[in-house]
Parts: C-alpha cells; structure tokens; sequence
C-alpha cells in the first residue's frame, strides 16, 4: 500500500493499519505527498510502482 507522507484523507498511520489487515501487504510511504502523489512527485511514484510491479510473485 502506498500513503502520501501528508495526505489527511488516507493518512500514513491508518494506511499502516490496514496493512496489518491484509496478508502480505507492505507499506510505502512517499515523503512530501498528499492525496495524490502521482501529482506531488511523478517520479517517485512511478518508480514505487514500478519497483512493486516488477516484483510480484507469481
């Protein structure tokens, strides 16, 4: 799962909690990013993304 550092709608700690919820998910915090960090950090978050795509066990 991924939470924006300063996002007040989905913020980090209850994006942590619902991790805990799910088997095998894992948390990523992107630093300085709101709701919508594809908009705050374009390169952060696709690099997140990409980094989680590539890695998904089959």
């Amino acid at each position: 799962m991924l939470a924006g550092e300063v996002d007040l709608g989905a913020p980090p700690g209850l994006v942590a909690q619902l991790a805990e919820l799910a088997p095998g998910a894992e948390l990523v915090v992107q630093p300085g990013a709101g709701h919508y960090p594809w908009l705050d950090d374009a390169d952060k978050f696709t690099a997140t993304v990409s980094t989680f795509l590539r890695f998904q066990p089959r």
